[in-house]
């Protein structure tokens, strides 16, 4: 809205813009020619033309400086309704014979003062220009003013309507173009927010796609960092290096009663010769994997147990009389197959 408002305002700047300009070019050409008239014939009739053209020149000149000068349109709006509203009067008063034809002029400052989006300054504006009809209309039918020439009236007549139909086609030309231009520019924002779209698709799919990759780095890392290998179709090996805490020691439960029940394994060899320190909680959840791994109707080895780490579970008074153990794995092994019977 906020950048929809000025964009507006600037449109209906140009479209009153236009009107004030293009009567003032009429305005002009008709001063000019009505100067050579009456430097010819020297009438009256050409002196009232003179003033008609003098107001309509200033009138238009003082709405275009308002517009210049950035004041209110409402306020170039009712200048330029003044300069008509003179006009029309004058013409009545001196040329009655063709104010008829100069009424319809008046519908040109309501359409601009429509422009305002101000209900009561159209209605007011609608109220002057009823009022300002209804005596050029009474002083038609009354024989005043002064008497022109048929042809002239002719003339006259056919100047007012061509200059009242280059005001309305100058209205309605901007007010199409405005319309033209709020297409495309609804065309274009409608592309920028199909191409935002799309981008923001690619973007969702990317960071998908990384997601995924990330997501199997973390389950190569987890592969890696706690390997499960199968020796046999009933034997697996769970060889463990560095240090194990409590994180790797519940992953490790995790991961290897995921493996016994997938293949279905009669024993689990768990090497701890790469392991150095083992602390109480550690030690406990060995204790507690082994235990989960004979529910699961499968038999733990640990092999690899250190003088450090064998010293630490005695210190610790953490038994092992549930847990088969073997100094090193191939002889881990050899028991695992003699207790499945391979």
């Amino acid at each position: 809205m906020s950048n929809t408002q000025p964009s507006l305002e600037q449109l209906y700047r140009q479209i009153v813009r236009t009107v004030a300009l293009g009567t003032l070019i009429i305005a002009l050409i008709a001063f000019v020619v009505s100067l050579v008239a009456y430097l010819v014939s020297q009438s009256i009739f050409i002196v009232v033309i003179l003033t008609i053209t003098v107001i309509t020149i200033i009138g238009c000149s003082l709405t275009l400086l308002l517009l210049v000068r950035n004041y209110q349109l409402w306020q170039a709006i009712a200048t330029f309704g003044i300069m008509v509203i003179s006009c029309e009067v004058a013409i009545a008063v001196w040329l009655s014979e063709i104010s008829l034809s100069v009424v319809p002029f008046l519908s040109v400052i309501i359409l601009l003062a429509g422009l305002q989006g101000n209900r009561a300054f159209s209605i007011i504006t609608l109220l002057v220009c009823i009022g300002a009809a209804i005596p050029i209309i009474t002083f038609n039918q009354s024989p005043n003013g002064l008497r022109i020439d048929p042809h002239l009236v002719t003339f006259l007549e056919a100047s007012s309507i061509t200059a009242l139909f280059i005001a309305l086609w100058a209205f309605l030309d901007r007010i199409l173009a405005a319309q033209m231009q709020a297409l495309q520019i609804a065309e274009q924002r409608a592309e920028e927010a199909e191409a935002a779209r799309n981008t923001a698709e690619t973007a969702r799919q990317e960071i998908e796609r990384r997601a995924l990759e990330q997501q199997r780095l973390l389950e190569l890392v987890a592969v890696l960092e706690l390997p499960v290998l199968t020796i046999d179709e009933r034997v697996l090996l769970v060889p463990l290096v560095g240090h194990l805490d409590s994180r790797r020691a519940e992953a490790l439960r995790q991961r290897v009663l995921k493996v016994v029940a997938e293949r279905r394994a009669q024993a689990v060899i768990i090497d701890v010769s790469g392991i150095t320190i083992i602390d109480t909680a550690v030690a406990r959840a060995l204790i507690d994997t082994a235990t989960a791994i004979r529910l699961l109707g499968a038999r733990t080895l640990i092999s690899g147990i250190g003088p450090a780490v064998a010293q630490t579970l005695v210190h610790l008074n953490i038994g092992l009389e549930e847990v088969v153990t073997a100094p090193n794995p191939e002889a881990a092994l050899r028991l695992a197959r003699a207790t499945v019977g391979v």
